[in-house]
């Protein structure tokens, strides 16, 4: 599963949630539904204390969805840096984070899957965001939070919705490319230490005899007799280069031709 892939996964899993009355029952779907801006969202990033410039639960939640889904995803320090977002910034309002990819060249007319697209009823800023999900027939297709499920747009609608729009819909302002070759990079980096590890596992596990004295008694007698007959050279004069496990299987096949 690529980023994107691993982004739109978390988003749609959180379609049909509604925001709460109170900061109650704030885990689930649909309990407690209300129109006061409370939401788990706000809440969990809340809770990391350094997402934010300060508490965000009970305001507007659209952005807030956004960036909950990349740190759900991919964590909180890398989820806000492919936002191009600093810690405690101001990534909560959809003209900050519109401007933070602005700043980083990252801003698009043209949306792509994973995009994070951003709505203007004018020209003071950004009112509106969501997360866009595939461009098909000539429309853009998003999951948004706090919006509802009628068509157009909708801000301060409530919930979670898929939504989608003609993509000259006139409310559109761009869209912002999180920078999703962090994660590639990140997961390269896990694989090569993945792999070191593996290697380091397997080299304590199986260790090379490097001298006659390295290798086991119980072996060494044998490992000579067959040095001395030319069937283990080694590496060189000075280097045995033995594993331990072709050390067993030399000492296992010399003693089984001994008793023939």
């Amino acid at each position: 599963m690529n980023a994107i892939e691993k982004l739109l996964a978390v988003a749609r899993a959180e379609v049909g949630y509604l925001e709460k009355a109170s900061n109650s029952e704030l885990d689930s779907k649909t309990g407690n539904a209300g129109y006061n801006n409370y939401t788990k969202y706000a809440a969990d990033l809340d809770k990391l204390g350094d997402i934010y410039n300060g508490p965000k639960n009970g305001f507007y939640w659209c952005d807030v969805f956004v960036d909950w889904c990349f740190v759900k995803a991919f964590g909180k320090d890398l989820g806000v840096k492919m936002l191009y977002q600093p810690l405690k910034g101001l990534g909560a309002g959809c003209t900050f984070s519109a401007q933070y990819f602005q700043q980083h060249g990252a801003f698009y007319k043209n949306p792509q899957p994973g995009d994070q697209i951003f709505f203007a009823y004018g020209d003071d800023g950004y009112d509106h965001t969501g997360i866009v999900t595939k461009v098909e027939n000539s429309r853009v297709y998003t999951i948004e939070g706090n919006t509802s499920g009628g068509s157009g747009l909708v801000n301060n609608g409530g919930g979670v919705f898929e939504k989608s729009y003609p993509l000259g819909y006139y409310l559109i302002g761009g869209y912002g490319r999180p920078n999703y070759k962090l994660y590639e990079e990140e997961e390269n980096l896990n694989r090569e230490e993945t792999l070191k590890l593996i290697n380091e596992t397997i080299d304590k596990r199986n260790p090379t005899y490097h001298t006659l004295e390295q290798v086991p008694k119980y072996w060494r007698e044998d490992i000579r007799a067959m040095m001395e007959l030319g069937i283990i050279a080694g590496n060189s004069k000075t280097d045995l280069g033995l594993t331990q496990q072709e050390a067993k299987a030399a000492v296992l096949i010399y003693r089984a031709m001994k008793k023939e």
